[in-house]
């Protein structure tokens, strides 16, 4: 009777035994065996044995792991107080190491990267900060990272998340900003009344041409004579006059006039006689009297 107590008495001590001294490791952790406090391997995924009464483990976990380090409130070298939120990204290199030489590795990266990145505002003006934050962000990783290694951590990358800018400057940030437009939109407003311009110029070189200003002039007349109410009285210049003759400038003179048929008939009657046009000497009052005087006759 006692055998076999002792026997399911030493079976359990035998699995218990069994139990403890298997572990599992996964496949993102290496482990640290310490025989007797001392390290004496290290083991990756598996399954693994190890002496329950003289050896125990520390597991450490191998992937990239993500810091939010809290905000820093750092002065520029233009002595403009901001706040600058960090990020760090972090693995874990070498096991070993990093069980010898560091206990709250997070607290420490943390704390280290705030004070660098309260060093590295110092040294940049307000305006280069913002325009240089892939640079800061850069030497901000080197700096960390030289002491990490020492720690078994290597550093893989650091963003600066946000830089939080005094209410102030943020007002005359959107005053620059808004005279930056009106700035450019003058400009291309200018740009626009030179090409005008230009075209202008060419137009008018066109223009010059006899035949071209009689059909603008012509076309112009069409234009402002839509409103069947309005009776036009439009000024020529004599070169004008001497080219169309008079059957033109009856046609022209009954454009959506009232007496435009009785205007017609009278222009027909009258380029039917013989008619003295001004020459450079003539004025317009000599033509007249000329008329009258036909006329009469």
């Amino acid at each position: 009777m006692f055998d076999i107590i002792a026997i399911g008495i030493g079976g359990c001590i035998l699995l218990i035994l069994v139990a403890l001294s298997l572990f599992i490791v996964n496949q993102w952790e290496k482990a640290i065996v310490l025989h007797f406090g001392k390290i004496d391997r290290t083991v990756s995924e598996g399954l693994h044995f190890k002496n329950p009464i003289t050896e125990s483990i520390i597991k450490v976990d191998l992937r990239t792991q993500t810091l939010e380090v809290n905000r820093q409130v750092a002065i520029t070298k233009d002595n403009i107080s901001i706040g600058v939120d960090v990020v760090v990204f972090m693995k874990i290199e070498k096991p070993e190491i990093f069980v010898l030489n560091i206990e709250d590795y997070r607290t420490a990266v943390s704390k280290y990267a705030q004070a660098s990145m309260r060093d590295l505002v110092g040294k940049y003006a307000l305006d280069d900060l913002l325009t240089s934050r892939t640079e800061i962000a850069t030497s901000l990783k080197n700096k960390v990272d030289a002491l990490t290694k020492k720690w078994g951590i290597d550093v893989t990358n650091v963003e600066i998340q946000d830089i939080a800018l005094p209410e102030d400057m943020k007002r005359a940030f959107a005053i620059q900003a808004e005279s930056e437009r009106e700035s450019k939109a003058i400009k291309i407003k200018a740009q626009a009344e030179l090409k005008a311009s230009k075209d202008y110029k060419d137009a008018a070189k066109n223009l010059h041409q006899r035949n071209a200003m009689q059909l603008r002039i012509l076309e112009t007349i069409k234009q402002v004579s839509k409103d069947q109410s309005n009776t036009i009285i439009f000024a020529l210049p004599i070169e004008t006059l001497t080219s169309m003759g008079i059957g033109g400038l009856a046609a022209a003179a009954s454009i959506n006039s009232s007496d435009g048929r009785r205007r017609k008939a009278q222009a027909l009657e009258l380029a039917k006689k013989p008619i003295a046009m001004p020459t450079t000497q003539q004025t317009i009052e000599e033509v007249e009297e000329e008329e009258t005087k036909e006329e009469e006759e």
